[in-house]
């Protein structure tokens, strides 16, 4: 019997570059944000062999990704595959916590792209609850909030909401954080 092949897609037009203290998963919803599509429908139309549904956060929180869907994103983005491998979550990271933790001033001010925020990596891993770069306490959002967002695009809108509703609460509750422990 023959098998019939389907074509191989063509790369990504354009295509963010990951960042090297990125989580894939926010590499992966800043890609679909560019094509104004979900995380879902841009595994679904290049075929992505991506567990979405394994974190309460959803896409932002990825297990380890299989060579052969590294391989392919890859191709499709132009990248070299260690690229991609450098910023997988390790699986002692890609835990089930019903919050996730971010420091805004990072998230919103990448100082190697300001037009282009990321989620870290380090910010995945349960031991951390001190921003590395501001030395400030990290900040939580229920997972559940995150798992509704289609791309990276509606994270950041969400994020920027609770942010904005954080910084108008009283001055004595401005400073407010939920730790880890």
């Amino acid at each position: 019997m023959w098998q019939r092949r389907l074509p191989e897609l063509p790369p990504w037009p354009v295509s963010p570059r990951p960042f090297p203290e990125e989580a894939l998963g926010s590499w992966l919803g800043r890609v679909a944000a560019r094509y104004r599509m979900s995380v879902q429908h841009l595994c679904h139309e290049h075929e992505l062999q991506l567990d979405l549904e394994t974190s309460r956060a959803g896409w932002l929180v990825l297990p380890v990704v299989a060579d052969p869907t590294i391989r392919q994103l890859a191709r499709l983005a132009r990248l070299e595959e260690g690229r991609l491998q450098e910023i997988q979550t390790p699986t002692s990271e890609a835990t089930n916590w019903r919050i996730q933790f971010y420091c805004a001033r990072c998230l919103f001010l990448n100082p190697v792209d300001v037009a282009a925020p990321r989620w870290k990596r380090v910010w995945l891993d349960p031991e951390v609850t001190v921003c590395e770069v501001h030395g400030t306490p990290l900040v939580s959002v229920a997972s559940s909030a995150l798992h509704r967002c289609k791309n990276f695009d509606q994270t950041l809108k969400v994020i920027g909401r609770i942010e904005l509703k954080r910084t108008r609460k009283l001055p004595g509750l401005r400073d407010m954080r939920y730790s880890r422990h």
